[in-house]
């Protein structure tokens, strides 16, 4: 089969499925940069069964899971020719969603994988899949390759490092309800929205790092979080607000989830997930700053080597005006950055 026959709109897929051979094996993603793990992981998903289709983002949907403004760095249709390159792909089309959902409805998949940094028993495609009998299974990543790191790397080669503003969530960006994870109950704290958008014009890029134990708790489950998280980044976005990078920790070592209880290097205080986004974003920690409301916070930006370090009052029960450790102390976001912004000295602040 040519490789321009290989790819179908979602439209024309119902048809051209009938002639395929089943079991049909579906999986889906952005694959912008195509590297050896991306290879390897539809290579071991096709061998699952006689037929494979990749439903890929679209660039509208690519655009919605907050990998950066840049991304994705190649077009659909592009990124859809090289994949229908691969002797393991049957078949690619394309989805506009957040997830394929109408397009699994339709394509009636006999399994369906995804990478095993996902928990397969709490996705919403995992459910529709196994309404009709079909199969849902993950499958591990090949370690070491990531097309965020790739492409950072490429950018390091060329240009200086970035600074950063790094956001905590709750109590930062919006109002700290206690194990927010719906976003009927995410509540922008005033200003925040115009705060980031400042710091980005300024040339800040922005990543948010927050500690999220209510999932080892089990209070909320991994897709719980990433539906909130992906609708957070849709709405900035249509703010014109776009975020460099998002990262959590999901630990806690008093958790219940027994995959998730246990001690880290990602937990704030500890420095892990701001190395993680220097490392993979290509960002100057000297010439970043920090904007938190707890104490681990603090010690998180402290421990890592951030240039500058801010907390603002919260109504978290671990936020206090007198944290020790931040060079200031503002009432919110936005009257930190104002400062930040106006090249005031930190003394008077």
């Amino acid at each position: 089969m040519s490789l321009e026959r290989k790819i179908v709109l979602p439209k024309d897929l119902t048809g051209i499925l009938a002639n395929l051979p089943r079991p049909l094996v579906m999986t889906n993603g952005v694959f912008d940069v195509l590297h050896r793990g991306h290879v390897s992981y539809l290579q071991r998903a096709a061998e699952l069964g006689d037929s494979l289709l990749v439903a890929l983002n679209s660039d509208i949907s690519a655009r919605l899971l907050g990998k950066g403004p840049d991304r994705p760095l190649n077009t659909a249709e592009d990124r859809a020719y090289v994949l229908a390159s691969l002797a393991a792909v049957d078949l690619v089309t394309f989805f506009d969603t957040r997830k394929p959902i109408e397009l699994i409805k339709a394509a009636h998949p006999d399994i369906y994988v995804k990478g095993g940094d996902y928990d397969i028993e709490t996705l919403e495609e995992t459910s529709v899949v196994r309404s009709w009998g079909g199969q849902s299974l993950a499958i591990p990543f090949v370690g070491g390759y990531s097309t965020t790191s790739l492409v950072q790397r490429m950018k390091q080669s060329q240009a200086v490092l970035r600074k950063a503003a790094f956001l905590d969530r709750d109590g930062v960006i919006n109002k700290d309800l206690g194990y927010v994870h719906r976003w009927e109950d995410f509540e922008f704290i005033p200003g925040a929205i115009e705060a980031m958008e400042k710091l980005q014009a300024s040339g800040y890029a922005l990543i948010i790092v927050t500690n999220q134990s209510g999932l080892a708790r089990g209070l909320y489950t991994e897709e719980q979080f990433h539906n909130l998280t992906e609708t957070l980044v849709q709405h900035l976005a249509g703010q014109h607000v776009f975020l460099d990078g998002f990262y959590y920790c999901p630990h806690h070592p008093k958790g219940t989830v027994p995959s998730l209880a246990k001690n880290c290097e990602c937990r704030k205080p500890a420095p892990g997930m701001l190395h993680k986004a220097a490392r993979e974003l290509g960002l100057s920690l000297a010439d970043s700053l920090m904007i938190g409301d707890k104490p681990s916070d603090i010690k998180a930006a402290r421990a890592a080597g951030v240039g500058r370090i801010y907390s603002v009052d919260s109504d978290n029960a671990d936020a206090s005006r007198s944290i020790t450790g931040a060079d200031a102390h503002f009432t919110s976001l936005i009257d930190c950055v104002c400062h930040v912004l106006s090249g005031a000295s930190d003394i008077n602040a």
